[in-house]
């Protein structure tokens, strides 16, 4: 099945020199598994991709360069849910360590900023937690991870309208960076239909449209984002031919690709960046390119639905940010874990600790009628919940806006130390101040209480997911852990590999 390039550019000279010989890491370091028929139907679409070649072209320049960050969000499938191992076989670090190969004099660093179970309306929220905001690329993952719309719409599709947020939301970061939307098959894809030899009990079968990636293809079109598609590569060879090395069953475990499906994943990737590479060689990147990329984004393509224009997701220095010193005191911001791990947050150990927080509610913008401004706003909080030490604090809006007061028990007899979310339903204010306050009360016998971040709600009403994390209770453990310095993100550079080794993480079964 493996096949590359070979001598197939052999004839074709650029300034006099072979095109094989001036490309001869970027296109003879990968063996692909695909057939070039499949590699090319799953560069589902390309563009004018402007963005993308101005990171290709500082790629392969061969001076020392300034660094290049390439980073990756998405669900459980690329953070390497069920491949052996996590950080080695799944497709983005496939993909990172070939590019380190390729492009040996570039300073790249790429980053796995994935959380498995979670869908693009989070990471609108968090984008900041996953991605470096220098990054030049980002691939990104989510199509089973936000599954349908529940009405299956065309037009107004939510689905839709949430990647045009995140969108948005990466090509407005400082370095402009080029974005490649990575869709694999939905939930039953990988599957056959019933009555087929291979599916006796009639488990669940989906077609070659039940997937929003179609949807999308308006989101890639308007913002010239380039598109790779698993099921559009595999769907005749899987499905149509049955071709042995192909077979749904021998790419995916469940619906997560397993490494043979991730090599393929890494396959697209590959293609893409090689052929991005060998346009560059006849078409210089130019002037038009340039203009291009530093165009403004455009309106977005459903009127109003513009994404937040900073994170929502207030941890570490942005969390601190919030804090209002002169009305706070008892707590102080710790670092109780390591560099590599760090769990941070504003600690408090004696009754009366106050820690005064100032956010923005205001969600006028969004909204400008009289009903939408009445609607309250949800704001989430991280905090310690421990079996010992621990104690009791308030949460309360003294200015600006208002909420019911929420208790908190910090306390639990599970010896566990884990972060929980809870949240208040504050009015909108541009300067909603709300206040900590350690309490008198306590279970464990001591009052330690400790406030790691806060989450503020993209849009008035329940959101959706945070809400759905909640599953309708006061609290609830905050299971994302690449957010809260559980699980480190797997980073490549010239030097190596970090993270990716988590015991427990291999045996992590979310989607």
């Amino acid at each position: 099945m493996d096949w590359d390039w070979g001598d197939k550019f052999r004839g074709i000279e650029v300034h006099n020199q072979p095109l094989t010989s001036l490309l001869s890491t970027v296109l003879g370091s990968w063996k692909f598994t695909l057939p070039r028929v499949a590699l090319a139907r799953g560069q589902a679409y390309t563009g004018a991709a402007a963005r993308l070649r101005r990171v290709v072209r500082k790629l392969m320049n061969r001076t020392p360069t300034k660094p290049v960050k390439i980073g990756v969000i998405g669900g459980s499938i690329t953070w390497g849910q069920a491949t052996r191992w996590r950080g080695e076989a799944d497709w983005f670090s496939q993909l990172s360590k070939y590019l380190l190969n390729a492009f040996p004099a570039a300073n790249i660093t790429t980053r796995n900023g994935c959380t498995p179970g979670v869908p693009a309306s989070y990471m609108i929220l968090c984008l900041e937690s996953s991605v470096d905001p220098d990054v030049e690329l980002v691939f990104v993952e989510f199509t089973v991870n936000n599954g349908a719309d529940p009405s299956n719409k065309l037009y107004s599709n939510s689905i839709v309208l949430d990647m045009e947020r995140l969108v948005r939301r990466i090509l407005d970061l400082p370095r402009r960076p080029a974005v490649v939307l990575m869709h694999v098959p939905t939930t039953g894809m990988a599957n056959y239909p019933h009555g087929h030899p291979k599916n006796p009990n009639n488990e669940p079968w989906a077609g070659f449209y039940a997937t929003s990636e179609d949807a999308l293809g308006a989101v890639h079109q308007y913002y010239d984002v380039q598109s790779l598609s698993l099921r559009t590569a595999m769907y005749d060879l899987a499905a149509i031919r049955e071709q042995e090395g192909f077979l749904w069953e021998q790419a995916f475990v469940d619906h997560h690709p397993g490494n043979h499906g991730h090599k393929m994943m890494a396959d697209l990737a590959v293609y893409m960046i090689q052929s991005t590479a060998m346009q560059l060689m006849l078409m210089p990147y130019g002037p038009d390119d340039k203009e291009a990329v530093f165009a403004p984004v455009p309106r977005p393509i459903y009127p109003g639905n513009m994404p937040p224009n900073s994170s929502m997701c207030l941890l570490g220095d942005n969390f601190r940010n919030l804090v209002v010193a002169e009305s706070s005191s008892g707590f102080e911001y710790i670092n109780e874990g390591t560099a590599e791990k760090p769990k941070p947050g504003y600690i408090a150990t004696q009754p009366g600790s106050k820690l005064r927080l100032r956010l923005n509610t205001d969600r006028s913008l969004i909204d400008r009628s009289p009903i939408a401004s009445a609607i309250k706003v949800q704001v989430f909080f991280h905090h310690l919940r421990s079996y010992e030490h621990m104690g009791v604090a308030q949460f309360s809006c003294v200015s600006g806006c208002q909420c019911d007061p929420k208790e908190v028990d910090g306390h639990q007899t599970e010896k566990v130390s884990q972060l929980y979310l809870m949240y208040l339903d504050a009015t909108q204010h541009p300067q909603c101040e709300i206040e900590i306050t350690v309490l008198p009360k306590t279970s464990s016998g001591e009052h330690k209480f400790k406030v790691a971040g806060a989450v503020i709600s993209e849009r008035p009403g329940a959101d959706g997911f945070m809400s759905v994390l909640l599953e309708n209770k006061n609290a609830t453990a905050f299971g994302i852990r690449e957010h809260t310095g559980d699980v480190q993100q797997i980073t490549y550079t010239k030097e190596g590999k970090k993270g990716g080794n988590d015991a427990w993480a291999r045996r992590r079964r979310r989607h």
